[in-house]
Order: C-alpha cells, then structure tokens, then sequence
C-alpha cells in the first residue's frame, strides 16, 4: 500500500497537532491516515482516514499542510492525486478543511486542459506569503506537462483561489530542461532582497525563482476651476469671439509597496491614457488638437509626480447637467510587452491584481446662490397672438402661443406639458423670441384611452433655464377628420417646476355653413315701352338659395335673407318700388350696403327671416313707371342683391358671404332709329360662379378653400353688363332699315 510514501506535520495551538501519511496504492484507489499522540500514553492513534475515488490515481502522493494566516493552526490539507484523470487533465490536487469532527473535501485545483499525463499535483508546497497580502500562497508542480511547469495559487481567506495566478513552464527558465516542478521549497530569502524565493527541482539540476516586488499606484486628479464656468459653454458663447479658459488636469501618480519587506528601489515604468466622455459617442470635451483622449509614459516612484493637461470644449454644448467623465487607466510596460528600463538596482515590478483605472467628473457650474440649491420661479401664460377661433374644415390648423417666464433661479430640466382635444394632431412646434440655437423638442405622449385629451411634452431649457429669461414658444396642431366638437377647444399647459406654473386658454369652435345664392330662368329677363303701351311694368326676381350644413353639426343657426333694392326715385323719365311678397321682412333704408360693389348701392334692405330648407325660393318684386317723355339718348342702371346672413358666434359662411351673394341689374337706353323713340329694359344675373364647388362640396366636402375667403366682385360681376349691347343692336337695325 505503501503507507508512510508521503508524511507531512499539521501543528495546532489549542489542540494536538496531527501527522497525516499517504498510502497512493491502497486498494488502487490511495489513502491518507491521520494520527495523534494521546496525552496519558504517548501513543499515535488513527483519528481519520481519507480515502481515494480513482482507480491508479495515487491519491496521497503528495501531502502539504497550510496555515494560511499563520496563526499556529493547520486549516487545510492538501492532498495530491497526480495520476487522477478526467476531462483532458491530468492530475489533481483536493483540498480538505479543518472542521469539528476532522478534515472535510470543500473543494479541489486542476492545471491546464491538453495535458492528460502532465502529473499535476506530483509536488506541493506552502510559500510564505509572495503577493503581500498576508496569506499563504501555494505552488504546485506538473513536471511532465510538455518539460515541466509550476502553478501558483494565492491564499484568500477561507481557502485558495481556485485559478491561478501564474503558470511557470520550464522553458521558459532554460531550454532542454526536464521534469521541471517533480520537487517545490518556497521558504527562504536567497537574494536577500526580503523576498521570499522559490526553488524548483528539475532533472538534475534546482532552478531558484526570484519573487518580484508587488505595488500598488496611487492616484490623484483634480481640476482648476473645479468647476465649468457655463457661459463658457453655452452656444452664444461658443460663437463668440471670446477666449476659452478650458480646464486645467492635474493627474499624480505615487507607487505604495504590497510587499513591504522588499529592500530595494520601487520604480514604476507605466504607460496611461487619459480621456474625456469616454462612454459617450461624442465627448463634450476636446485636448490640444481636438482628441478626446491623450496617451504617454512616465517613471514613477515613491514619491508623488504629477503632469499637467488642459481641455477645451466643441461649439454649442448641449447638456449643461451630466458632469464631464475623466478617466484615467494605466499599466507597466512590461505587461504591454515592452522592457523596462533597468537603472542599476531597479527590478521589474507587479501590479497588484485589482482596477487600474480611476474616473473623476467635473461638473458645470450652478447658478443657484450660496446655498447651492436652485430655486426657480417660472410664470406660464397664453398669449392672445394665437389662433382667435377653429373654424371647422378639413384643412383646418390651430396655434397657440405660450409665454413662459424664470423670475428666480436657474431652472433645470424644464419639461412643459400641453393637453389637448383628441380631435387635434401635433404638427411642429417653433421658438418665437428670443431667437436661439438651442433647439426646443416636443414629442406626443402616448394615448390613454379612457381619456379625451392627448398630452404633448416639450423640453424647454436644453438644459438650463436661467434665471431672468422668457421665451415664447408657438405650437401648431392639424385637425383631424371624423371627430366630435363642442363650443370651444380648451388647452392646459403646466410645468414641472414650482411657481404660476398652470394656464388655461379656450378656443371658440366655429362650424361651416355652405350657402349658395343663385338665379332662376323664370326671372323677369327685360321690359319695353312703347309711345301707345302701358306705362307701368312689373318686374320679378327669383332667387334660389342653397344651404348645406356643417358635416360636424347639423344644427343650422337663425337664417335671414338681406335683399336689397334701389331706393325712391325722383328724377329722371321713370320711377320704381320693390317689395318682397309674401314674406313678411322689416324695410331698412340705407346708405350703402357693405360688401356690394359700385354701382349696385340700394339704398333699402329687406330684412326677411327664413326658414331652414336646403332649397328655398325667394321672389323680389318691382314696379317700373314711365313718369315722362325720353327726349334725349338716356342710359340708366338699376340693381337688386340677395344676401343669406346669421349668427357668426358659432357659424361661418364656408366659402366666405360673397358666395351666398347675387344681383339682379336693370339696362335703360333710347334707340335713336327711325322706328320713333323706344325704351328697352334689360335685366340679368350676375355672380360668382360657385355652383360648381357647391356641387363638389356636396359629395366629398373636400378641397375646401380657405377660411373666410371674401373674393372681391369682379368686375364684370360688379359693373353695369350687357347695357349697351340691345342699344347697338337696335342701332344696327335702324342702319339697316335706312339702306
């Protein structure tokens, strides 16, 4: 069985020590033995037996007690296998801990995969502490992996660290060696540098491995100013000719010991870079030539050297909130692959396993007083320069202006919030005054549904609202079709910052009305008199008015017909009257009529209500007399106009009032033919040509026009038509008759 292959010395302080002795071939598969020596006989007794789990595994070759903190008190055993075999590995050290009833398996180390016969585990040895961290470190040797290899495992407390910290392979110490690692001692200072060394059996012949100082770097970053002065970089700044101060770095660097009991000089050939917003994709701070980030070397030493940088900032910084990232990572040369430089007594150093790298901010500057904290006072109002009223189309739009106001100090963040009818979409949004780069941003919140307004929010400050500024910003929305209306549109803006930080406006909603006035063929087209006719005649005008109300309301409002007529007349060869039967209208005499062109000027209007039809038929009567003998050519005009109006609070004429306009003239001349004195009378109607687009509107109420178009009457509409065109006929004729 080969007990007693392997012995090694487990010491105690509060109990009896313990000796544990290997068997690697009992029953095939290895045993280790524990013995203690009883107090009253002096005898060695078995206090525990561990057994193997691999056939030919030798477990038990290899036996090392450790004390980690070396405190006097054994805490593990390790135990080695180095024929153990399993995934592509050959070897195997179990580490066994120190419990109430014995030593118990917690857990167990293994060298590289590729090395099925490396032996790892063939030698194990305690190393006096060599990364400084107070713990026993420990070496394992794997002598047939390839020529041979050392693995150093580091203490932790409650065990060792399961991967390695290094892995020395014998060619790399000597080329053609063998076997290197069969035998481990890594107690002694050799070199007398403090260090403990480690010595390494090979195949005839002992390799002494020299321990390397390991340190730690200190560092320092500090700024000047500490911190960024924000008109600095604020856009209209930026633009300015204005010098930049930038930002002074100071970055140190000062090397500390791990290992303190090294005798000799400490210094650190290191490589570092420095940079600036290093996680964002776009730094908001620029070195010498307009790099986010520097690189360099220096030597440091136990003493405190610093170098000094400066930074500037880009054109128009957009946020003034989130301080500026400075990092700082470095590492030895010698871990980028460069040699060091040696100077006399320098020796290559090791950085102690943990973050080299340190990040600092610098933040902006606050406008907040002495007390550092920010107390805004923000004033939020709707000004009148927005939309007066909605007038109901489908391509209908809706601004409204607001003003907002900093009476305290500077604001951050500043987020308006603007609810509004479902009925309307956001379209853009614009800063009115002051005009500035910095760009205002609003996006629609998603829709609840349960609610009938939507929400837009708008940033504002971008990021800082100073104290003492306004701006006015105008908001447009579309209208959207197929929605539901009341009397008026309401919006309600709020902030999220304390003051009158809550405003109200409400938009009059005015709906369309389509109405069309145009003439009917029966109308009374001219007159004639005669030296043996009647001297009076009757005249009728036929109006027909179209309405088509509003797809948005079908209420129609209180409709009256405006019918104007020309007033008594005196002098001349004829007089006239009007009326308009058989409805019953209140006369109004006038001056002028607003919005009828010369020379169509009644001096009466009708005023005569009408009840809601989509068609209605309205007739306007006159009495024409030939008072008097026409002696001389004469040429007199006569008009007569009919005008559908309402309450405009709510409604609107969709095509503007011209459309519901028409007007009905009168041609009075002498023909100077041999025929004897003859009047001739000639009426028509003339108007704007909107039967077309009424038609249109019926079917899609789409392509509508702007809102309260008032198209001028043209001036064929306007002036006297077609009054000399029967005079210049007759005149013809008479010319005729005379050949």
């Amino acid at each position: 069985t080969h007990a007693g292959y392997t012995v090694t010395w487990l010491p105690f302080q509060r109990l009896p020590s313990l000796v544990a002795a290997g068997a690697p071939r009992y029953q095939h598969v290895g045993r280790v033995l524990l013995f203690q020596e009883a107090k009253v006989t002096g005898h060695w007794n078995q206090v525990q037996k561990i057994d193997g789990s691999q056939i030919g595994s030798y477990f038990g070759g290899e036996l090392c007690g450790i004390d980690m903190d070396q405190d006097g008190e054994t805490e593990l055993l390790l135990i080695g296998a180095p024929l153990f075999y399993a995934e592509q590995r050959g070897g195997r050290v179990f580490i066994y801990q120190k419990k109430q009833l014995g030593f118990e398996v917690v857990s167990e180390l293994q060298g590289n995969p590729g090395y099925p016969l490396g032996r790892f585990g063939a030698a194990i040895a305690a190393l006096t502490d060599i990364n400084g961290d107070g713990l026993v470190d420990v070496a394992v040797g794997a002598p047939l992996e390839e020529q041979g290899a050392v693995y150093v495992f580091n203490g932790q407390h409650g065990g060792l660290s399961p991967q390695p910290s290094q892995r020395i392979e014998g060619t790399q110490v000597f080329s053609g060696i063998r076997w290197f690692g069969r035998s481990i001692h890594g107690v002694k200072d050799l070199g007398g540098d403090g260090l403990t060394d480690v010595a390494v059996g090979a195949e005839g012949r002992v390799i002494v491995l020299s321990s390397r100082p390991v340190v730690d770097i200190l560092t320092q970053i500090s700024f000047s100013p500490a911190e960024i002065p924000v008109q600095e970089v604020e856009c209209s700044y930026s633009t300015s000719n204005k010098k930049k101060e930038g930002v002074n770095i100071t970055v140190c660097f000062q090397v500390k010991p791990v290992t303190v009991q090294f005798q000799g000089l400490l210094v650190a050939n290191l490589t570092y870079t420095l940079q600036l917003d290093g996680h964002r994709s776009r730094s908001r701070g620029l070195f010498p030539g307009g790099r986010h980030e520097l690189s360099g070397n220096t030597a440091v030493t136990g003493d405190l050297s610093c170098t000094k940088f400066w930074f500037h900032f880009p054109v128009c910084i957009q946020d003034l909130i989130s301080p500026i990232n400075v990092s700082l990572n470095y590492s030895l040369w010698e871990e980028e692959g460069t040699p060091g430089d040696q100077h006399g007594k320098d020796v290559q150093l090791i950085l102690r396993p943990s973050p080299h790298a340190e990040t600092k901010e610098i933040p902006f500057e606050k406008n907040c007083g002495e007390d550092k904290k920010c107390e805004a006072n923000l004033e939020l109002s709707f000004s009148s320069a927005g939309s007066r009223v909605l007038r109901l189309t489908p391509s209908a739009s809706l601004s409204v202006e607001l003003m907002l106001k900093n009476l305290k100090e500077d604001a951050y963040w500043v987020h308006l919030n603007l609810s509004f009818p479902q009925g309307l979409s956001f379209r853009k949004v614009e800063v009115l005054k002051p005009h500035s780069q910095i760009p205002v941003s609003c996006e629609e919140l998603p829709r609840v549904s349960k609610l009938l307004t939507r929400t837009l929010s708008c940033n504002v400050s971008s990021p800082i609202f100073k104290a003492g500024s306004g701006v006015a910003i105008q908001v447009m929305f579309h209208m959207l079709l197929n929605s539901s209306w009341g009397d008026s549109v309401e919006l309600h803006a709020t902030v999220n910052i304390l003051g009158n930080n809550v405003a109200t406006t409400s938009i009059p909603v005015l709906y369309p009305i389509n109405i069309l006035t145009e003439d009917k063929e029966n109308s009374t087209l001219y007159v004639s008199f005669t030296p043996k006719g009647p001297k009076n005649q009757t005249v009728k005008h036929f109006y027909q008015v179209r309405i088509q109300p509003s797809v948005y309301d079908h209420n129609v409002p209180a409709l009256e017909a405006l019918v104007g007529v020309p007033g008594p007349h005196s002098e001349g060869p004829i007089t006239h009257k009007w009326g308009v039967p058989p409805v019953s209208c209140h006369p109004e005499d006038l001056e002028t009529l607003p919005g009828v062109a010369e020379p169509c000027l009644p001096r009466t209007k009708f005023h005569c209500p009408l009840v809601f039809k989509e068609e209605i038929l309205v007739q306007v009567t006159g009495t024409v007399e030939l008072v008097e003998e026409i002696k001389a050519p004469f040429t007199f005009s006569l008009c007569s106009s009919l005008s559908v109006s309402f309450d405009s609070s709510k409604h609107f004429h969709l095509y503007g009032s011209n459309a519901s306009l028409a007007q009905v003239w009168l041609c009075l001349f002498r023909s100077l033919g041999n025929r004897g004195h003859f009047v001739f009378l000639q009426f028509g109607f003339f108007k704007r040509n909107l039967k077309e687009k009424m038609e249109a509107s019926a079917e899609a109420f789409s392509g509508l026009p702007l809102e309260d178009s008032e198209e001028p009457v043209s001036g064929e509409e306007a002036g006297d038509p077609g009054c000399l065109e029967p005079l210049h006929e007759e005149e013809a004729q008479d010319a005729g008759t005379k050949d």
